[in-house]
């Protein structure tokens, strides 16, 4: 039992191993593609693009893990059952549940992997890719949260630099408190102060400020005042509940400052659950593409095979953005949205499991 135990192991690591390899090129491919598209108006040496690819590497890993569990437990079957291996392990005692249990342990220890080293370096490869980017074409802006408030690097495209920390920011309505900005451009720099201000579109509208210019010691007070910015309400969220930017073990800091500035506390677990469960969710969407691989016969067409195991993950990842949307929308419990998420494609797969063994 422990040598077939220990082949279905091997077996399934050799598979997701491979099936990594194969899709990592071709999404990296994809991804040079779209970065060469990005920087094609700008001088921008080979070095430095292969560069900026060779950084986007370890989020690649990450993010295609779920597909490379779903092709990687088809091929697993295809193999097991073309060479009668499946009917021979079945034939000394092993239900498919037994089967399965090896392979839930490789594809657990493998999403386990990606959580403990994998998602931290990302983190560090991202930030890295974001800072060689913004130095390189200014024109960017960047947007961070840390306990001290909200910072913002805005830079206009006439040059004009605006580095902006807020004190305290509703993100429902964008209504903004205690606002600091120093201005920098070629003429004059600026410190300016607000009370309060509401970010509408590209426009900071600020109230009650104090305007003070560096260059020639004027200072002067304004109850209005706008700021350009190139950036709007949709970038901020966007920015906010990037995690790629943050490694797992950093996620529970960055959710409580979060809710310091009133963003729904369901969306953020969400988001922060979702990579921390990562291993679990991987063994589940392997247990579901397995209920149907496993009732694969010899003489079926393996793309059939193929076509519905990538439909049922795709199925499950759209219930998962579904369930989200619905709890972010109607304030549902995270912990209800996950239960969920998880139990509906694990009983889906264990009624397969079952016609399986009754078969």
């Amino acid at each position: 039992m422990k040598k077939i135990n220990f082949y279905l192991f091997t077996l399934a690591s050799k598979y997701i191993l491979i099936n990594l390899i194969i899709i990592t090129i071709f999404v990296l491919f994809l991804n040079l593609l779209e970065i060469s598209r990005i920087l094609e108006k700008e001088n921008t040496t080979l070095g430095f693009f292969l560069l900026l690819s060779l950084l986007k590497l370890p989020t690649i890993i990450s993010e295609i893990i779920p597909f490379v569990v779903i092709l990687s437990i088809a091929f697993l079957f295809k193999n097991l059952i073309t060479n009668n291996e499946l009917i021979s392990i079945r034939n000394m005692g092993f239900s498919i549940l037994d089967i399965f249990k090896p392979i839930a342990i490789a594809i657990f220890l493998f999403g386990l992997f990606i959580l403990l080293f994998i998602n931290p370096l990302a983190a560090n490869f991202e930030n890295n890719f974001n800072n060689l980017t913004s130095k390189k074409y200014p024109n960017m802006y960047s947007i961070k949260f840390i306990n001290e408030g909200m910072w913002i690097k805005n830079i206009s495209e006439d040059n004009n630099k605006n580095y902006i920390n807020i004190s305290k920011i509703n993100l429902d309505n964008m209504n903004a408190e205690e606002i600091k900005i120093l201005n920098i451009n070629n003429k004059f720099n600026k410190i300016i102060i607000a009370e309060k201000g509401e970010i509408i579109d590209k426009i900071f509208k600020l109230q009650n400020v104090s305007i003070f210019n560096i260059n020639n010691d004027k200072f002067e007070k304004v109850e209005f005042y706008n700021l350009i910015l190139n950036f709007d309400k949709s970038n901020i969220i966007d920015s906010i509940l990037n995690f790629k930017f943050i490694p797992f073990y950093k996620y529970k800091k960055h959710v409580n400052n979060l809710k310091k500035f009133n963003l729904h506390s369901s969306e953020v677990s969400l988001y922060y659950l979702s990579e921390i469960l990562k291993p679990i969710f991987l063994v589940i969407i392997g247990f579901t593409v397995m209920g149907f691989s496993g009732k694969f016969k010899r003489n079926e067409s393996f793309f059939k095979v193929l076509f519905i195991s990538i439909l049922i993950g795709f199925l499950i990842f759209l219930l998962k953005e579904i369930v989200t949307t619905l709890t972010t929308t109607m304030e549902i419990s995270f912990i209800f949205s996950y239960f969920i998420i998880f139990m509906f494609p694990l009983m889906i797969g264990l009624y397969q499991m079952i016609r399986i063994e009754s078969d």
